[in-house]
């Protein structure tokens, strides 16, 4: 009997994905208002991104690329791909923890099935990180580095980032219900994986000085490099990587089934 009412409980969530992906109009249109929330009466809006964005990679770029013996026409594009990505990254994590708390007038309103709301966190965060790589655009024009063939080729590697993060988001949205401790748990935890990852030390320093075990098992670091490394060099990134890739989706989306399918259902109620 247990097992019969778990496998109806399944087959309700998922028909509730599917659904979600067939509201896209619903879900895209609350991310595009909360991105227009978040700049309502500022005088440039979006601008601000790409002014912060400028602002970080001009000092820390400048000061750490002479620090690590890089050049600069090499680095600033490489420091802001990583740092554009991680913005994603960890938006999926932390910020997920938010989703279904932030929409709680929403949930108990409507009758939408409650992913449409992980889906509108993602078009959210992507308004963000369409604008950063805008900005990676435009360096790369004013450096010269500009190859249009690296973006052609990081779209593969974009494809399966928006896949991992939105595995990302799903485990974190529910569990975020359930403990409202672990958003800020997290945020800890990232500070420190930040510096484990190479986004502001090149991953060449770090095998130079024998450390390059610290990148190769960290799978935030391949979700970056399927990205970064097609657009600073106009060519795939090794398959190893891809492989990682592959491998870490498989792994996140097993895990987000099973949460999703124990906590759905309580949603409501943890709210």
């Amino acid at each position: 009997m247990k097992h019969s009412y778990s496998s109806v409980d399944k087959s309700r969530l998922l028909r509730d994905v599917i659904r979600s992906l067939l509201l896209h109009r619903v879900w895209f249109f609350i991310g595009i208002q909360d991105v227009k929330r978040r700049y309502r009466r500022s005088f440039i809006g979006p601008l601000w991104i790409l002014i912060n964005l400028g602002l970080y990679v001009g000092a820390i770029g400048f000061v750490y690329g002479i620090m690590f013996g890089q050049d600069l026409k090499a680095f600033l594009p490489y420091l802001m791909l990583g740092f554009v990505a991680w913005g994603l990254i960890s938006a999926s994590v932390v910020d997920a923890g938010m989703v279904f708390v932030s929409a709680e007038g929403y949930i108990k309103q409507f009758s939408y099935p409650k992913q449409i709301y992980i889906l509108r966190a993602l078009v959210s965060n992507a308004m963000n990180f369409v604008m950063g790589l805008a900005a990676v655009a435009l360096v790369q024009l004013f450096l010269g580095t500009f190859e249009f063939a690296g973006w052609l080729l990081a779209i593969p590697g974009l494809l399966l980032l928006y896949i991992a993060l939105l595995g990302h988001t799903t485990i974190f949205a529910y569990l975020g219900t359930a403990f409202r401790d672990l958003p800020h748990a997290l945020a800890g935890v990232l500070q420190v994986v930040f510096y484990l990852t190479p986004i502001v030390v090149p991953a060449s320093v770090l095998k130079s000085h024998g450390l390059e075990f610290i990148y190769l098992v960290n799978p935030i670091y391949h979700l970056i490099e399927v990205v970064r490394h097609p657009i600073l060099t106009a060519s795939l990134a090794p398959l190893s990587t891809y492989g990682f890739v592959f491998g870490y989706i498989l792994i996140v989306y097993c895990i987000a089934w099973y949460v999703a399918s124990r906590l759905d259902k309580k949603v409501v109620f943890l709210l």
